[in-house]
């Protein structure tokens, strides 16, 4: 069942009551496969980040992680393709907070798998 577009704004109104930041409604990047991104504004730091909100779970959680794992490692970039740095996340809303980048970049890690393959059969492989 897909989210509605004013169910996905009324979860980056919630993040950012939940996280102290303001939501920027009139800016929105767009519609993608997995959800929607906005951009949200910290006076603490004064800048605006990218705020994803994620349609269903699981692309949200193997976003989330992959995330982590750049944070972890401290790893901004990929074959030079910024990467957007982690600020904060809400599992609740399936939410994620990232920096802006330039480009290029790699943004979208919501197919991407970590420790080990996807589960495709032998056909998908070949």
């Amino acid at each position: 069942m897909a989210i509605t577009p004013e169910e996905l704004s009324r979860k980056a109104t919630l993040y950012c009551q939940k996280h102290n930041c303001t939501l920027e409604q009139e800016t929105r990047f767009g519609h993608g496969v997995h959800g929607t991104v906005f951009t949200c504004y910290r006076s603490t730091s004064n800048v605006s980040n990218a705020l994803k909100i994620h349609e269903r779970e699981l692309p949200y959680r193997r976003e989330r992680d992959v995330y982590f794992r750049l944070r972890d490692l401290k790893n901004t970039e990929i074959e030079g393709h910024q990467v957007p740095v982690l600020i904060d996340c809400d599992d609740d809303l399936w939410a994620i907070e990232m920096s802006m980048v330039n480009r290029p970049f790699v943004l979208d890690f919501g197919v991407a798998y970590l420790e080990h393959p996807p589960d495709f059969g032998y056909e998908v492989w070949a």
